[in-house]
């Protein structure tokens, strides 16, 4: 029976470091263990740092208290030592297991480290079972796979021979379970092997290799030039006895040791509320911060001195320009620090991708472009159900199974690639599958059948798609794990309107589908134009202000309830702040302020009472005690001393435009 622990004794401090440290290296293994299920023989590549991370956290369990923890880690551990020692492969079964620990593993972390014990008996249970079922059909022992482990001095001679551009390859023989005569073969297949360039080691070494005992046979080959394709097939069909099954031959690739951290770092800090930062960065806010205590005190001791003339107000001068640039380097610096990688958000779909394929029969491979692009910590958080959302709709909707793409004369594998891209002060992150693309004629149907439109309705399609966002619109005429509840589409939808971002989509019957996120780079500091409204200070983000104009009460028109200004060749719908907002203002017939946005496809205008111009702000989150204010996206303090209303101005037009 493993010994629990009282919550009570756990100190709170060490146990947030634990669960932002062990949430990573979970990350990271569960990467790990994707990666050998795709590729089998990349266990022997892998093993060392798998069971560095179980034992880091045996280690860490151990400390805080957490002992059921500590206990699973150790089996875990063993079965990593096993496979090191070359006693046993992981194969599908033990992947699986792993990997649903790694899920029950996280939501423990997450949700009932303080209040439930860990359901340690279970894990163990599970995994000795794992290991001890190894026999082979004879009643015997397997023959084990040697353990491929480079020393550190072949790491390094690895490494340095990756940096000059040249080639390291693994071959390997696998043999089958009765053959016989192993040595033989592997004694001329690495006379054949040495012929092609420098072997650095081999497993099991040279000098075992006339004891029999292994099931495999391996190869780490140097070469000056990649391997032809005709040297590749030489090695592939290589004649040698009926004992060897197949022969595999796999390029390594390079990593720097740069990579190599950033791999390790790629775990989903999200969930300890942390972020992983350069020195550097940290350095340089630290240079920031001591350059303004310099101004501070400069303009200490021209206050003490008082005004002496114009020598001292050039002085002034002076100083301000430099605390300017100052404050401008440290805003930049600050805003650099809540910047993450993309690939710390892309790390957990991979995973989420793989369980949807094995419940739905699928095959998927999920693509990655512009992984090193940075956004801001807050915005990935909130975009992670978005993109989930949107990534299980792909794989159920999107993608046709494969018996219908092999029918189609498409690849049997579906395709999603996720890529992200910097555009001005926006991030656009797209997801694109190479599927059956949207059916708007069965959308058009459902909406109808629904209630959601009527026959009469002459929709465009670009209308049509838009109907998906729907709340409650779903075209699965069934409930399952994965969809038919109509929640996925309007979750993404919401989560980006909270983020001032949009959404658009591109589709091609047979194709496949393409949506496309919009969203701010950051919204902590934001450039914003500044107005007046019954006295009130609001700001629109000036990412999408198109321009500000002053117009005549002659000028606007009216259809039914709705305020329009024509502007050749465009007809602009008006919003008056004063009165959606019940700060009203006189308005002077003769200047009338607007400030034209851009939404969608289209422009709306703001009427006001006075444009102020163009402020930096630091954006704060309005205090949960007032309500949901859906339409106000924060606060901030002005230069003035009053608080400024930050507009969520998208959202206001998309009110106005009707768009749901």
């Amino acid at each position: 029976m493993l010994e629990q622990r009282d919550a009570s004794f756990v100190d709170i401090d060490l146990l947030t470091a634990f669960i932002a440290e062990t949430s990573e290296q979970i990350e990271r293994l569960v990467m790990i263990l994707l990666q050998i299920e795709t590729d089998k023989d990349r266990q022997s590549e892998f093993i060392d740092e798998m069971f560095r991370l179980a034992h880091n956290i045996k280690g860490s369990s151990g400390i805080i208290g957490l002992s059921e923890v500590t206990e699973v880690m150790h089996e875990i551990e063993d079965l990593f030592t096993a496979v090191r020692n070359g006693q046993y492969a992981l194969d599908n079964e033990a992947i699986d297991l792993l990997l649903s620990f790694a899920d029950e593993f996280n939501n423990y972390l997450t949700k009932n480290v303080m209040t439930t014990p860990f359901a340690g008996e279970k894990w163990l249970e599970k995994f000795k079972s794992l290991t001890n079922k190894e026999t082979a059909a004879d009643g015997s022992s397997p023959k084990p796979v040697p353990a491929l482990v480079l020393s550190e001095e072949e790491k390094a001679k690895v490494n340095a021979w990756q940096e000059e551009g040249k080639c390291v390859y693994e071959v390997s023989l696998k043999f089958s379970p009765d053959a016989t005569l192993r040595c033989v073969a592997a004694v001329i297949f690495l006379r054949y092997i040495r012929t092609l360039g420098n072997v650095l080691t081999t497993a099991p070494s040279e000098n075992l290799i006339p004891e029999e005992n292994y099931a495999s046979f391996r190869v780490v080959l140097f070469t000056e030039d990649q391997l032809t394709p005709e040297e590749e097939q030489s090695i592939l069909n290589y004649p040698l006895n009926d004992g060897v099954q197949e022969i595999n031959i796999r390029k390594w690739h390079y990593r720097s040791e740069d990579q190599r951290g950033i791999d390790l770092a790629a775990g989903d800090s999200m969930a300890g509320q942390t972020i992983r930062v350069k020195a550097e960065r940290i350095d340089n806010v630290i240079n920031e911060l001591g350059k303004l205590l310099t101004i501070k005190t400069s303009l200490s001791h021209l206050y003490q001195n008082g005004y002496q003339g114009k020598p001292t107000w050039e002085q002034l001068a002076k100083i301000l320009q430099e605390l300017d640039q100052t404050v401008s380097t440290l805003q930049t610096g600050a805003m650099d620090l809540r910047m993450i990688p993309v690939r710390q958000l892309f790390s957990r779909f991979p995973k989420i991708v793989r369980d949807i394929t094995k419940l739905l029969g699928k095959k998927v491979e999920l693509h990655f472009v512009g992984e090193d692009t940075e956004i801001d910590k807050h915005i990935g958080e909130e975009l992670v159900d978005a993109l989930t959302h949107l990534l299980r709709n792909a794989v159920d909707h999107g993608l046709e199974d494969m018996e219908t793409r092999k029918k189609l004369g498409k690849d049997p594998t579906g395709h999603i690639t996720l890529s992200t891209r910097q555009e001005g002060s926006h991030i656009v992150i797209s997801i694109s599958d190479d599927g059956r693309g949207l059916d708007l004629e069965m959308i058009k149907e459902k909406a109808i059948a629904t209630g959601l439109i009527t026959e009469d309705n002459n929709l465009s399609d670009e209308e049509i798609i838009r109907l998906i966002f729907t709340p409650g619109f779903s075209t699965s005429s069934q409930v399952s794990e994965i969809s038919g509840r109509g929640v996925g589409m309007d979750v993404v939808k919401t989560n980006l309107k909270k983020l001032q971002g949009d959404i658009d989509v591109k589709t091609e019957p047979g194709r496949g589908t393409t949506f496309l996120l919009r969203v701010p780079l950051t919204l902590a500091i934001i450039q914003s134009f500044m107005v007046k409204v019954g006295g009130q200070i609001f700001g629109i983000p000036v990412t999408d202000v198109v321009q500000s104009i002053v117009i005549k009460e002659e000028e606007i028109h009216t259809a039914g309830d709705q305020l329009i200004f024509y502007r050749y060749p465009e007809t602009i719908p008006l919003v008056d702040l004063g009165e959606h907002f019940r700060f009203p203002f006189a308005r002077d017939k003769t200047r009338i302020p607007v400030v034209i946005i851009n939404s969608g496809r289209g422009h709306v205008g703001f009427i006001v009472e006075e444009l102020i111009g163009l402020e930096d702000i630091m954006t704060k989150p309005i205090n949960k005690a007032m309500g949901e204010l859906h339409q106000i996206a924060g606060a901030a303090l002005l230069g003035s001393g009053q608080i400024g209303l930050i507009l969520n101005h998208q959202l206001i037009a998309q009110q106005l435009l009707y768009i749901d």
